[in-house]
């Protein structure tokens, strides 16, 4: 077998998947064709790197399977919020009411009262819609401040994807923030946590909500 014809051919074959990630990326599938060319790049890739290390058709084997788990990983990076949207469902007086809250407060704070993903049991292709509950308490005479919500996705204690920041002014009250995120059609079954983070300059606040992934 000729070694250095076939690492030209191994090469050439790890970069299609990713040619074909860009085209789908164009033609606007990126969050779903995403996930399947991950993993498909994955494992052109490390059949590469496993032919290059051990020099036989095995160690492509052994590089492939690998390198295709790290893809389907890689392929939640495709994905992206949807349907952002954010009110305030709560007046000052009724957030104070609700929780307790006696005294003004001398900097910026935010807390977050619940994060929830519903539904809870999905299927892969389905999506998934976050909601983020929180309050944001202000000194007197300071209006609004700058607040960026955001999530990021784990599985197994390792994290899929960070989802970029929404960044909006909010005045003191109760806030809601929703987003929709789209399950990846070859996700891996099991338990995801999502993580949700509010943040006001040095103050910040996270919580968690999960979902499950089933056939």
């Amino acid at each position: 077998m000729n070694n250095t014809f076939s690492k030209k051919n191994l090469i050439a074959l790890a970069l299609c998947p990713s040619l074909m990630a860009g085209c789908a990326t164009q033609q606007g599938n990126d969050q779903l064709m995403g996930a399947g060319a991950g993993a498909l790049g994955g494992a052109a890739l490390g059949c590469l790197t496993g032919f290059i290390a051990g020099g036989n058709a095995g160690s492509c084997g052994t590089g492939a399977a690998i390198g295709a788990g790290v893809g389907i990983v890689a392929g939640w990076g495709a994905v992206k919020l949807s349907q952002y949207q954010a009110s305030q469902v709560r007046t000052v007086q009724t957030d104070q009411q609700m929780f307790g809250l006696t005294k003004p407060v001398d900097t910026t704070q935010v807390k977050i009262r619940k994060g929830s993903s519903n539904p809870r049991t999905v299927k892969p292709g389905d999506s998934v819609k976050l909601s983020t509950d929180y309050s944001v308490m202000l000194p007197p005479n300071v209006p609004s401040t700058k607040v960026a919500e955001s999530w990021t996705l784990q599985k197994d204690g390792k994290v899929l994807a960070s989802l970029p920041p929404q960044n909006s002014d909010r005045a003191s009250g109760g806030w809601d923030a929703e987003a929709t995120v789209p399950i990846p059609t070859n996700a891996e079954l099991g338990t995801y946590v999502i993580e949700h983070k509010v943040q006001a300059g040095t103050s910040y606040d996270t919580g968690e909500s999960t979902f499950l992934v089933t056939k």
